[in-house]
């Protein structure tokens, strides 16, 4: 997969299926069996991911020979647990008090971010800008989304950003990197958030306010991306 968090997700999903089905047969699985593994599975939308994994190996495995029985619950509507979409606001106070917590890296990292709407774990993949132009990254495919540009020179954010950047001697292609050169991996910046989030949360709660500080720990790395939006001028802004 060209998707490094698409792979780790598929791991992390195997992990919970394997001591279940590893020594089941085919005709062992039917969708009472599958439903019933929702029905025991604490994490509801997280079962939904990895019933819809194991229906790819299922399918997988009919390709290649392996079985002739159908995927259990082939042209069943609705057996999987309902989901709602996840509603969550980052306000300006939420991001400035995980930004507060942040070092440089993780700050140019969430500032990238709200200036592009790309995704905060993408921002490592992000090259330096040729002639002044900053190309936005398509989500999880890492292929251009069209001709999706950013002029450095519009956005006082980018243009301080590059300018630090520049100030690095580095063979290192990418926007974002360590103060020493190197590359800034997708997961340095996971860790940093959590890091930032967790340390912020920490200090609304021993600031008395604990409920500011539960709803910092509610907040997930994706969430940034709805912060973005809010910046928008307006909804057609926001979805381009």
């Amino acid at each position: 997969y060209e998707s490094t968090e698409t792979k780790n997700g598929y791991i992390k999903h195997l992990q919970k299926l394997k001591p279940v089905f590893s020594n089941a047969t085919w005709d062992d699985v039917d969708l009472p069996t599958l439903r019933q593994y929702l029905d025991l599975r604490t994490g509801k939308t997280q079962g939904n991911r990895e019933m819809s994994l194991l229906s790819i190996i299922w399918h997988k495995a009919l390709v290649w020979g392996m079985t002739k029985k159908p995927w259990p619950a082939q042209g069943v509507k609705n057996w999987k647990n309902a989901e709602q979409a996840r509603e969550f606001e980052v306000t300006a106070e939420l991001f400035a008090a995980v930004y507060a917590q942040g070092d440089q890296i993780l700050r140019d990292g969430m500032d990238i971010a709200t200036a592009t709407a790309m995704r905060l774990k993408d921002v490592a993949d992000v090259d330096l800008p040729v002639n002044g132009r900053l190309k936005r990254l398509a989500n999880k495919t890492k292929r251009l989304k069209g001709a999706i540009e950013f002029i450095v020179a519009d956005s006082p954010v980018l243009t301080r950003i590059l300018e630090r950047r520049l100030n690095i001697e580095t063979d290192c292609t990418k926007l974002l990197c360590t103060p020493d050169g190197k590359a800034v991996s997708q997961r340095m910046l996971s860790d940093r958030w959590t890091d930032a989030r967790d340390a912020a949360a920490y200090r609304a709660e021993v600031m008395g306010n604990k409920e500011l500080g539960a709803t910092i720990r509610a907040m997930y790395l994706r969430d940034m991306r709805s912060f973005a939006a809010d910046l928008a001028e307006d909804l057609d802004a926001a979805s381009k």
